[in-house]
């Protein structure tokens, strides 16, 4: 794609380690392209393949045949190509111009590495999607965020899919939000995040924490299956053992009576 200014990065890995580009990753900048050249020319622990500007400027940073720093994912960064869009905060907008370069530049990506229509979830990723999840509002749920349905759009328009205006299949299931109490179950909450982290931890600590009524003061499962349930089984036992001696003996005194009779 013509027009990329590079800048170089030293903050990258060297090679993908055996990795083949499968996936594009969306950032947002909190800032201007600007910081973000500062920003990534200093030996440090972040960078991105892309940048764009407000203008549509793109500037390049580390190579695609080297991995970016960018997704808080090793598995991530060595699959990915990261681009980074200006926005992010209030007073800094993520333009149209950003938006439509994006798009192209997606476009491009998916091309060259045979990536087919982009969706999400799929071969084209936000940052928020990406497991641990450490940015929760990037780059779409913080102001001035990114558009990115409009660049999954326009990009597959360019690459000659129909129906750019239909949401990509999936995409309601992958970034629906479940609302307990009226918000979010966790902050940027979607249904990967749900079934592979919040559900778990919440049934161990349901089962944990579980407690049915009278049992014994801050009685849990565990506590109920490793020390309650055998201390009741042994009373039960000690009364049915207690109760076998009442009828023997009764049946004794029975057995007397009869004899007399």
């Amino acid at each position: 794609m013509d027009g990329i200014i590079w800048k170089g990065s030293p903050n990258h890995y060297n090679g993908r380690q055996g990795h083949k580009i499968d996936r594009i990753t969306l950032h947002i900048m909190a800032g201007y392209l600007a910081g973000t050249d500062s920003l990534f020319a200093k030996a440090s622990q972040a960078s991105s393949t892309y940048g764009i500007g407000g203008n549509g400027e793109i500037h390049q940073y580390v190579a695609e045949s080297d991995g970016a720093w960018a997704d808080g994912s090793t598995s991530s960064n060595l699959r990915s190509i990261s681009i980074e869009h200006q926005g992010g905060l209030d007073f800094i907008p993520c333009t149209q111009e950003c938006v439509a370069s994006s798009a192209r530049l997606c476009a491009d990506i998916a091309k060259r590495h045979g990536l087919g229509r982009l969706e999400r979830g799929k071969n084209i990723f936000l940052h928020r999607d990406i497991p641990p999840s450490t940015h929760p509002a990037c780059p779409d749920r913080c102001p001035n965020g990114l558009d990115w349905q409009s660049v999954i759009n326009q990009a597959n328009k360019i690459n000659g899919y129909e129906g750019d205006n239909m949401a990509n299949a999936g995409d309601e299931v992958w970034n629906w939000a479940y609302k307990p109490n009226g918000k979010n179950a966790t902050p940027g909450g979607n249904m990967y995040n749900l079934l592979n982290y919040e559900l778990p931890s919440r049934i161990r600590d349901s089962i944990m924490t579980y407690s049915y009524k009278g049992s014994a003061p801050g009685g849990n499962i565990y506590n109920t299956i490793c020390f309650e349930i055998p201390n009741r089984i042994d009373k039960l036992t000690k009364t049915i053992e207690a109760q076998q001696t009442q009828i023997a003996a009764l049946t004794e005194q029975l057995s007397k009576l009869e004899a007399k009779a």
